[in-house]
């Protein structure tokens, strides 16, 4: 890591290191200012390819410089070189995290996609819906469609409410019903539904 050129600024930024692990939020911004484009650098030049696509150096930068906030006062620097030089591994180290983080099993960022409309790959990503396809809630309605060719009034009713998301519980209000009975005809139509593959 090179030292500024100026040599008044190590003594300067020694004694403004000082101040800032007791508290003084001014020097802190002078640090800040000093060691946070440094610290961007590192990371520039430890991202790789893959990685630039997904985050900005600033990101990376910024989470070094929080970490130094939060345990300036129990960290102990011989010089202002010897901080530069620690914000630098730990920078490098950051990077040297999240690349194996993307790069496991689970996460392999081979598999991440944009979401731009003009990405190269044909398209935005479409995220998959949690709920039925349409081909699945074609294929429900029809069954609940012959479900209910085949009932009196009383249970296309309960097939109707049932498949609204009533309980059985409120089914059997509605419909006059034990709760028993609702119970036993739901079971028996999915019995049948089970063994006729429907």
């Amino acid at each position: 890591m090179t030292m500024p050129s100026d040599p008044a600024l190590p003594d300067d930024l020694s004694r403004m290191l000082l101040a800032a692990q007791k508290g003084d939020q001014s020097a802190w911004e002078v640090l800040f200012r000093e060691c946070y484009p440094k610290v961007r650098r590192v990371v520039r030049r430890k991202l790789d390819r893959s990685m630039r696509s997904l985050y900005d150096s600033t990101d990376f930068a910024s989470d070094v410089m929080k970490s130094l906030a939060a345990n300036l006062n129990q960290l102990t620097f011989v010089s202002v070189e010897s901080l530069f030089k620690f914000l630098a591994q730990v920078a490098e180290q950051k990077v040297i995290d999240e690349h194996r983080r993307q790069h496991t099993l689970k996460r392999d960022v081979t598999r991440e996609r944009r979401f731009s409309a003009d990405d190269r790959e044909g398209g935005p990503a479409h995220l998959p819906s949690g709920g039925p396809t349409a081909s699945q809630q074609a294929q429900a309605n029809e069954v609940q469609e012959r479900l209910l060719d085949r009932q009196d009034e009383i249970e296309r009713t309960v097939i109707d409410l049932k498949h609204q998301g009533y309980s059985t519980a409120d089914i059997a209000d509605k419909t006059g019903w034990n709760i028993r009975k609702v119970q036993r005809f739901l079971k028996d139509l999915h019995d049948s539904l089970h063994d006729s593959g429907g």
